[in-house]
C-alpha cells in the first residue's frame, strides 16, 4: 500500500468513533476470522458417545397416551330414552317430575339453557297449553308465557274469557330452549316424551291445546303441518284418560304473520264452547 492509499489520521479518528458508537468491541484485525471454520473445529473435536439401541429407547420418552373421547350428550343411545321412561313413570305427582326434570342430564339442550322451564300457570286449571320449547324469555326468566309472546297469548285467551296464570295450565314438549331459539330435534322429542306424557296425566286437564307445529306434531304423532290440523279436535290418550286435544297457531307465528289471527279467532271461540265459555 503505498502513501496515497494509506488513510490519514482524520479518516482513522472518525473510523474509530463509528466503530465506538456502534458499539465495537473488540479488536480489528489485518485478516478476518474466519469463525464458521472454527464452528466446524469445534464440532470435530467434541467426541461422539455411542448409545446402544437399547439404551436410546430407555432414554426416548414414551408418546403421550391417546385421550379418549368423552360422552357430550349431543347424540344420547336408547338406554337415555329408557333412562328418561323409567324417570317420569317413577314420579307419583308433578313435584317429583319437575324435581326429576331439573335433575335429568341425558338431553344435551340443558347444557346450553340457562333454566328448565318445566311448567306454567296454575296447576288443576281445565285447560293445559303444550309450546314446543321455551323461547328466549323464558329461558331468561325461567319462567313461561314471558316476553311478546307471552303477552300475544293473555291477549288471546283474555278475548275467550281466560287469564293467565289462573286459568290455564302450560308444559312443553322439551323444557329447555333450542340454542338459537330454534325447535327441537326428533331426538331431542323422543327423549322428552315420556317427561309431557307424565306431565299430562298427573294434571288431568279437561282439554288439551298444542301451539305450533314442534307440539301438535308430537301430541297427534303426525307430520302434517299446523296449517292443516289446526282446529281439527281429536283425543289424547293420557294414561287412560281421553282428553279433547286441538292445535293452535302459536303466538310467535302470528306477531310474524297477522293475517292468521282470523283463523285463530275461529279457533278461539270453538276452544271457549268446549269450556262452556259462550
Amino acid at each position: 500500500m503505498d502513501a496515497q492509499q494509506r488513510p490519514t489520521r482524520q479518516q482513522l479518528h472518525t473510523l474509530l468513533a463509528f466503530y465506538a458508537e456502534a458499539g465495537l468491541d473488540f479488536a480489528i484485525e489485518a485478516e478476518p476470522d474466519n469463525r464458521f471454520e472454527a464452528a466446524k473445529s469445534a464440532v470435530a473435536e467434541k467426541p461422539v458417545q455411542q448409545v446402544a439401541p437399547q439404551q436410546r429407547m430407555a432414554q426416548t420418552p414414551p408418546p403421550p397416551p391417546m385421550q379418549s373421547a368423552q360422552p357430550t350428550g349431543v347424540i344420547p343411545d336408547a338406554g337415555t330414552v329408557a333412562l328418561a321412561e323409567a324417570t317420569a313413570l317413577a314420579a307419583q305427582d308433578l313435584d317429583q317430575l319437575a324435581a326429576a326434570v331439573a335433575a335429568f342430564d341425558g338431553c344435551n339442550l340443558k347444557r346450553s339453557a340457562r333454566a328448565t322451564v318445566f311448567e306454567g300457570g296454575r296447576r288443576g286449571a281445565d285447560m293445559m297449553l303444550v309450546f314446543g320449547a321455551p323461547s328466549r324469555d323464558d329461558d331468561a326468566s325461567a319462567e313461561a308465557f314471558a316476553g311478546p309472546d307471552g303477552i300475544l297469548l293473555r291477549r288471546m285467551l283474555a278475548a275467550i274469557g281466560l287469564a293467565v296464570p289462573s286459568d290455564v295450565y302450560a308444559g312443553f314438549c322439551v323444557p329447555w330452549m333450542v340454542p338459537g331459539g330454534g325447535q327441537p330435534t326428533d331426538l331431542h322429542l323422543k327423549i322428552c316424551a315420556p317427561f309431557l306424557a307424565r306431565q299430562i296425566a298427573l294434571a288431568r286437564p279437561k282439554m288439551v291445546v298444542a301451539l305450533g307445529n314442534t307440539a301438535s306434531r308430537q301430541l297427534l304423532a303426525t307430520r302434517r303441518p299446523i296449517h292443516v290440523v289446526r282446529g281439527q279436535w281429536s283425543t289424547l290418550d293420557a294414561g287412560g284418560a281421553q282428553i279433547p286435544l286441538v292445535s293452535l297457531f302459536e303466538p310467535s307465528f302470528l306477531r310474524d304473520q297477522p293475517r292468521f289471527k282470523r283463523e285463530t279467532w275461529s279457533d278461539l271461540r270453538a276452544i271457549s264452547e268446549r269450556l262452556g265459555r259462550k
